[in-house]
């Protein structure tokens, strides 16, 4: 089998019901929900699906294409180097997999180990909103069936970061599972139309003790993604799990994270990071370190279809993380270019597709209606 195309995609996507404004990004918003989508389509009449990545990289025709046509998709290691390389254009890897699954017959989970066919989920937040507001979304969130959410704390203080989660905390009762993210590991990050709070380590000790007390599962991204001495005395220092890594990019990076015991659950992302393939190997690191994965995701449902593949495969498997944050945002809207978005049951867990590959088929004539 040899690789005969590769094809980017670009679509604007369907507007919101309501903009949204991500609290890791202040003062920006967010109208419509766009997308990018990579077809690599094989001499065998194969075709694999991939999302290219946050930023869109131009290198993708110039330097990946003419790399890759030609060649044997299976060989992905090797690819993997080009990817490196290329920088923005991880998602290709989704692709070669989604071939590699559909040749073989099997779903990628099982090709990768097959641990399990199903994970508990958690509604990702994309808002910072008051006390009084999320402890109404909570009461929807448990209703639609999910069993666990991830909240915005990036308040200008600690009372009232804290007066979110007891809100929710009392809305929602001792059984659901709360998480909360702090969006530090950006700083410095891209610029924002408005300042945003920058914690110090200080304040990150002092806001986990409190989380600690509402029995939060664990605080998210609580400082910069490079200040490892500073997270690895946060972790010693509180009971509460310490999660990160969705902006850390390499398996270099992974390795000082993992190693010098700077987060509790490693959090790697597959568009940003490295491959879907190559976080593999950070998973494996991780359980050797006694230390639970849980994959940040995004490429909407592309990304989530591969990142719950990979989870699936894996031991140290934790929540799964799913965009859901009503009224601007659902779990079926962010995966609106799939014929068949990927839904959660009763006990709110998402089903691994069984079908080949990733299992997802994509809605042609809505991306033919959003292409750009």
């Amino acid at each position: 089998m040899k690789i005969t195309d590769i094809e980017m995609i670009s679509m604007a996507g369907p507007p919101l019901p309501e903009i949204a404004h991500p609290a890791w990004a202040p003062g920006t918003t967010w109208n419509r929900l766009g997308g990018a989508i990579v077809k690599i389509t094989t001499d065998e009449g194969i075709t694999g699906i991939g999302a290219p990545g946050y930023n869109v990289s131009a290198s993708l025709d110039s330097w990946v294409k003419p790399q890759l046509i030609g060649k044997d998709p299976f060989a992905v290691e090797q690819h993997a180097k080009v990817l490196r390389m290329a920088g923005g254009c991880w998602g290709v890897e989704i692709a070669l997999w989604d071939i590699i699954g559909k040749a073989c017959g099997q779903p990628l989970y099982k090709l990768w180990g097959g641990y399990a066919d199903r994970i508990p989920a958690y509604a990702s937040c994309i808002e910072k909103r008051t006390p009084e507001r999320r402890a109404e979304d909570v009461v929807r969130v448990r209703e639609a069936g999910f069993r666990a959410m991830k909240l915005r704390i990036h308040d200008w203080s600690i009372k009232e970061d804290v007066a979110q989660v007891e809100a929710v905390r009392q809305a929602a009762g001792d059984d659901f599972v709360i998480l909360v993210d702090a969006n530090q590991a950006q700083q410095p990050g891209t610029p924002a139309p408005l300042p945003g709070p920058v914690w110090s380590e200080q304040r990150a000790v002092q806001t986990a003790r409190e989380l600690e007390r509402l029995a939060v599962y664990w605080l998210e991204e609580p400082l910069d993604r490079y200040n490892f001495d500073g997270l690895a005395r946060l972790c010693d220092a509180v009971d509460i799990m310490i999660a990160g890594g969705e902006n850390n990019r390499g398996l270099h990076e992974f390795r000082w994270l993992i190693e010098r015991g700077c987060y509790d659950i490693i959090q790697p992302e597959a568009l940003v990071s490295e491959g879907i393939g190559q976080l593999r190997k950070v998973a494996a690191l991780a359980e050797m370190h006694h230390k639970p994965c849980a994959p940040h995701h995004g490429g909407g449902g592309v990304g989530l279809a591969a990142h719950l593949h990979l989870c699936a495969s894996i031991p140290n498997s934790t929540y799964f993380e799913v965009f859901h944050d009503p009224p601007c945002m659902t779990s079926d809207l962010f995966q609106w270019y799939l014929i068949e978005p990927l839904k959660f049951d009763a006990d709110g867990c998402f089903q691994v597709p069984q079908k080949p590959g990733l299992g997802v088929e994509l809605d042609e004539e809505k991306i033919a209606r959003y292409r750009t």
